[in-house]
């Protein structure tokens, strides 16, 4: 079983790493351009690397409070990176889910329960830092199950460049969880040990609060830019 982690543990950070170098490159590249296309590839299967390898370490030791709470961030930023990549292959019809965007949604919804189980057992076992954690990442399982949800049962008013903004948010938002993953495993060795716990707190969520504010920004900006060029054309 030790050599099983190990292998997995390997494969884990090199999908990672290769998922957080790739990342940066489609948001600098002409969007559309071959570059963009095919550095947007390579994230997609770091980030399907990072997913199964977290599955597979998850299976190894369940009962870890580690891994209880590396799973669900593993799931969560991967179903971003699943849902960004298909509105790219579904955006004629973007208002029509298929059976894959469908057992997604439901697996993100089910898994938020999970994490609302973990967040009362931390609650009740005094860990205020796990407790804020899970609940931050039970946030993010049930809330993009139900954005999505709402999405495809049409609830949210039709949009001619949905599919680039569904894009361009769940893909940021993805690459905003490697970066964390990053950032908990990086930075603390640089640090000296004796940390106050809001250290570790900021670590994890700061750079999802940065990613809420920018976010939006980022769609705001290309929302007008586009509207720009049809008002012109």
């Amino acid at each position: 079983m030790a050599t099983a982690h190990s292998v997995f543990l390997v494969i884990h950070i090199l999908c990672g790493f290769t998922a957080l170098v790739s990342g940066i490159v489609p948001m600098i590249a002409q969007k559309g351009g071959r570059v963009h296309n095919s550095a947007g590839r390579i994230y997609f299967w770091g980030m399907a690397g990072v997913f199964v390898t977290t599955i597979a370490l998850f299976s190894l030791n369940p009962l870890s409070l580690q891994m209880q709470f590396l799973l669900p961030v593993g799931i969560a930023s991967f179903y971003q990176t699943f849902t960004g990549k298909r509105i790219l292959l579904r955006k004629k019809t973007a208002d029509k889910p298929g059976l894959p965007d469908w057992i997604a949604l439901w697996c993100i919804g089910l898994f938020g329960l999970v994490t609302i189980t973990w967040t009362v057992q931390r609650a009740l076992a005094g860990d205020v830092f796990m407790t804020i954690l899970f609940g931050f990442l039970t946030v993010l399982c049930v809330g993009s199950a139900w954005a999505d949800y709402r999405s495809f049962t049409r609830k949210v008013p039709a949009e001619k460049m949905r599919w680039f903004y569904t894009h361009l948010s769940r893909m940021l938002a993805s690459y905003t969880a490697t970066l964390t993953a990053f950032l908990v495993t990086g930075v603390p060795r640089m640090l000296p040990k004796a940390l106050p716990s809001f250290v570790n707190i900021l670590l994890w969520v700061g750079p999802g609060i940065l990613a809420g504010i920018i976010i939006p920004r980022c769609v705001r900006y290309y929302r007008r830019k586009f509207e720009r060029t049809a008002a012109t054309a």
